[in-house]
């Protein structure tokens, strides 16, 4: 325990060292808007957890630095996703298993039937198999862009694995896969860490939307916040396509907020449950961990009555929130 809060972390965004007890999962509720504070209900750093953070501690020194100076000849020819995907390394943690459990509590359909989850830009399956574990599905459809990530997918023995930058193909894929997901749509989605670097954000919340089951089904959402996009184009990165006006500085709670107006609401969710996590990815020769600060949503398709009623309050929000770049 004593070797874990000494570990070095340092945030992504501002560069800031901190110790693991610094790691925020608690917010300032009075800062939250009126419609959020009933559904914020904080998760606890647990022994998974501290577990991911050592990690690359240990390893031995030199596998790091090697490993690092792999992963930077590597980018000179493909995007940091696929070089971290040929190297094994850089995985990332969002939620351990008990977590998914304790997000998922109480949220979900019977499973007698068999719950499937989909996980859309699902990495190399290790959150992809906690969320599984935790919820307890039956069966996985996982999707991915990066090819190297696709092949560690597959690895994993997912019921469906899809290696695509949408999800229109995915319901076909799982059915040609033998999955059987219910006629509604599926049990659960995640979405974790994806909506910031995908080229149509508000585009995958309306089809992810329309591909969830009515009342039942939910959608776990993870965003960093504060929110800053960006496509990986090969070796570079470029500006989405679909911009969502959001704050790219400021308090966690206000980039909450203004994610819940902007983007939440506008695609006609509900949101269930709210948490603060640490995204924490493994360190290097340098640091222990590094981590950025997530906001974790799980979202239901609300009711006809609910959704006019949401529709009419929030009538106007997303006009202009979305700009198309050509």
């Amino acid at each position: 325990a004593g070797a874990v809060e000494r570990l070095s972390v340092v945030c992504a965004h501002c560069n800031a060292k901190l110790t693991p007890k610094e790691m925020d999962y608690d917010c300032k509720m009075d800062k939250l808007a009126v419609g959020l504070r009933a559904v914020f209900k904080p998760l606890r750093r647990d022994a998974a957890t501290n577990d991911f953070l050592m990690r690359s501690s240990r390893r031995p020194a030199a596998m790091n630095w090697g490993m690092a100076v792999a992963c930077t000849y590597l980018r000179k020819y493909m995007s940091l996703t696929d070089a971290n995907a040929i190297l094994g390394r850089g995985r990332m943690h969002v939620l351990s298993q008990e977590q998914a459990t304790d997000l998922m509590e109480g949220h979900l359909a019977d499973g007698s039937s068999g719950r499937v989850l989909l996980d859309v830009g699902a990495g190399e399956g290790e959150v992809t198999e906690k969320l599984r574990d935790g919820g307890g599905f039956s069966a996985v459809v996982a999707t991915e862009a990066s090819p190297p990530m696709v092949k560690r997918l597959k690895a994993k023995g997912f019921q469906c694995v899809v290696g695509a930058y949408d999800v229109l193909g995915v319901l076909d894929a799982a059915k040609a896969d033998g999955v059987q997901v219910h006629p509604d749509g599926f049990d659960a989605i995640a979405l974790l860490n994806v909506l910031d670097r995908c080229d149509t954000p508000f585009t995958l919340l309306a089809q992810l939307r329309a591909m969830l089951r009515p009342g039942s089904g939910r959608l776990v959402l993870a965003v960093v916040i504060p929110f800053r996009p960006f496509v990986e184009d090969g070796k570079t990165h470029r500006p989405p396509k679909e911009r969502l006006g959001l704050p790219t500085q400021g308090t966690w709670e206000n980039g909450v907020n203004q994610l819940w107006e902007r983007v939440i609401k506008p695609s006609g969710f509900k949101v269930e449950r709210l948490a603060r996590v640490p995204y924490i990815s493994e360190g290097d020769q340098r640091h222990g961990a590094y981590i950025l600060d997530d906001a974790v949503f799980v979202l239901s398709v609300p009711s006809e009555a609910e959704a006019a009623a949401a529709m009419a309050e929030g009538a106007g929000v997303s006009a202009g929130v979305v700009e198309e770049v050509a």
